[in-house]
């Protein structure tokens, strides 16, 4: 982290659902990134300065940093509701368009810290 930056919201249990099945098999999964071709959990972490989304795998404990993203630079959807509770948005992320993210029941209140600082900086 930088100097002065402070952690503003954690969604730990944050995940990417696969993408859709691609034409030519094998040859066409997607292994590497934020979003592949298999749901993973992508703990995400909101700071005063910048958005961190890690790689954790199949398992919600971080393994290490995949994107550093500027606040200025990332925009959010409109916020849904999934199955059992689970909250469902869309993250706008420089170089990789509208990813959808989903959340548990539980992490309400993280979600909204998100959607309030980043509607917050596209108003400024």
């Amino acid at each position: 982290m930088r100097s002065g930056e402070q952690v503003v919201a954690m969604l730990p249990f944050a995940s990417v659902p696969k993408l859709p099945r691609q034409p030519g098999g094998r040859k066409g999964k997607v292994r590497f990134g934020i979003r592949q071709s298999w749901r993973r959990y992508r703990p995400t972490v909101l700071t005063n300065q910048r958005v961190l989304v890690f790689d954790s795998g199949r398992t919600p404990g971080a393994r290490h940093l995949l994107g550093a993203f500027e606040l200025g630079d990332v925009t959010m959807g409109v916020r849904g509701v999934g199955r059992f509770g689970a909250t469902t948005f869309d993250l706008g992320l420089p170089g990789l368009g509208e990813i959808p993210f989903e959340t548990g029941r539980r992490e309400i209140d993280d979600v909204a810290r998100l959607e309030g600082v980043l509607r917050r900086r596209t108003v400024s």
